[in-house]
């Protein structure tokens, strides 16, 4: 690889002038030359390769340590301009980069991403002994996570797949199995339709609304994001999913949450040997509830969850539904640190200083560093941006940031008619 073509040069000289990591080093090249190792056994095909996906190669190994794929599965198929479209239709997959064609026509390598992971495939090269499977006779099956295995099946099938198993319920999944047209058996898995995913340690069960006024907060939202609000049931969103809730607390302006543990008399440990403070316990139709107190002052509770709680979407089902939570702290790593140890969050950076994402949790979340004191701060989601922003607008809020255009959809900054923040986001 020529240092011209080098990838780790992104990483020298520039805006980001800093020396790799040398541990990053060697797996990121060790990673580019095994998808290179075709191309060395025919050098005079290489001259002028680019490799494709370095992009996703850098920023997945930029990346805190993570589990991984034991191997990457790398395909040979008959035709593998055919087989990228079929992958495309069949399961959704998109085509990282450029595929690289040899002189010969025949594709040498091309990268897909599909469910979250990456495969390979290349056409078929008999000289270096990589061939399709044949006679329906494979060595290797690939196991496919779908949100509908009886929809991925029935796809699958009308693009000429054979089904070897129709879907069935087993050891908590939806399965079934296919060969596609190129010879390889997929093994499809996903959730038991109807099947509730029940909340996990870390989970964000319930919300509140923490303003000085709840019943006028409850005017606005319900202006805004059409909740319907039930003063006789604790002040509750009528609404399916997660829970949500207003509360009257003279200048509090913020989100109060109130997350799943799977012991209180743990929780309780953790919480005060990570310097924060406990309160009272009480029961709710959800869970026992433990109120706690961070050691920068923000509220919140832990609970144990009552039989049959289910776990909040990640993003939220709909309209009205709490889709992000991002909390603002004076100091991130005091954050982490007790967070870590109270619901076992763990943190990557984000893209902004300072910023970090909580991997693994429901809703997702993100905790931004060097805030003026700690608040928390939902982004609800709406149908249609410009128009919500007009409802808050009528409401009596304000719009600090303007609707624009985000890598997951819209969002605005706004306020409500009391001045607390949020974000609502056209996803």
């Amino acid at each position: 690889m020529s240092e011209s073509r080098d990838p780790l040069n992104v990483l020298r000289g520039g805006d980001l002038s800093v020396a790799p990591d040398p541990s990053f080093a060697a797996r990121l090249r060790s990673r580019l030359e095994a998808a290179a190792d075709l191309f060395e056994r025919q050098p005079e095909r290489t001259r002028g390769v680019s490799m494709s996906g370095t992009d996703t190669v850098l920023a997945d190994l930029a990346a805190p340590p993570a589990a991984r794929a034991a191997a990457i599965p790398y395909l040979a198929v008959a035709d593998a301009r055919r087989a990228l479209a079929w992958y495309a239709d069949a399961w959704g997959a998109d085509v990282l980069g450029e595929p690289i064609v040899m002189a010969d026509g025949r594709i040498g390598h091309a990268e897909l991403q599909i469910s979250g992971g990456v495969f390979y495939l290349a056409d078929e090269y008999p000289e270096l002994g990589l061939k399709a499977p044949a006679g329906r006779a494979v060595s290797v099956s690939l196991m496919l996570a779908v949100a509908d295995v009886d929809y991925a099946l029935r796809r699958a099938h009308d693009l000429g797949a054979e089904v070897q198993r129709e879907p069935y319920d087993a050891h908590g999944a939806r399965n079934a199995t296919i060969v596609d047209p190129f010879g390889h058996r997929w093994m499809l898995t996903g959730p038991v339709a109807g099947a509730a995913v029940p909340i996990r340690h870390g989970d964000a069960g319930y919300v509140a609304v923490w303003t000085p006024d709840a019943e006028r907060a409850a005017a606005f939202y319900a202006e805004v994001l059409g909740w319907q609000y039930e003063p006789a049931t604790g002040r509750r969103v009528r609404k399916p999913g997660l829970r949500i809730g207003f509360s009257s607390n003279p200048g509090e302006r913020t989100l109060m949450c109130c997350y799943a543990v799977d012991d209180l008399a743990a929780a309780r440990a953790a919480v005060t040997d990570g310097g924060g403070t406990v309160g009272d316990v009480e029961e709710f139709d959800f869970g026992t509830v433990l109120a706690a107190v961070d050691p920068q002052g923000r509220r919140f509770g832990v609970f144990v969850p009552a039989a049959g709680e289910t776990r909040p979407e990640l993003n939220g089902a709909g309209p009205g539904d709490l889709s992000y939570i991002t909390y603002e702290t004076t100091d991130s790593a005091v954050f982490r640190s007790f967070y870590g140890r109270v619901l076992s969050w763990t943190f990557e950076p984000g893209r902004v200083s300072d910023g970090w994402a909580v991997r693994d949790t429901h809703p997702m979340a993100g905790a931004a560093g060097g805030c003026a004191a700690p608040v928390t701060v939902p982004m609800w989601t709406v149908a249609d941006i410009e128009a919500a922003v007009a409802r808050v607008r009528a409401a009596g809020g304000s719009v600090i940031d303007e609707p624009s255009q985000q890598a997951y959809g819209k969002s605005a900054l706004c306020t409500d008619d009391q001045g607390t923040r949020f974000y609502l986001g056209e996803i």
